[in-house]
């Protein structure tokens, strides 16, 4: 997710705690620190944020109830057992 996509303005509404969380500072690729997100790649822990914008989108639908049916598709899609 980045500045000129769409999502941008509903990111801009993601608290501050969870901002840092999801979308931590990256590096260069050619700067690789084991830990850190690569600008430029879809890094897994963006999730969240894509997560804040579908519960944006979907006026009326609270952030626990998007995150909990993700969570729950990929522990089906997966074939997990949940922790």
């Amino acid at each position: 997710m980045t500045a000129t996509q769409a999502s941008r303005a509903h990111l801009l509404s993601l608290p501050p705690n969870l901002n840092s969380l999801y979308f931590p500072q990256a590096t260069k690729p050619e700067s690789f620190v084991y830990g850190k997100p690569v600008k430029g790649r879809n890094e897994p822990t963006a999730i969240g944020g894509v997560a804040w914008v579908v519960h944006k989108l979907n006026e009326g639908v609270p952030y626990e109830k998007v995150t909990e049916k993700a969570w729950k598709n990929t522990v089906e899609l997966f074939g997990l057992t949940e922790l």
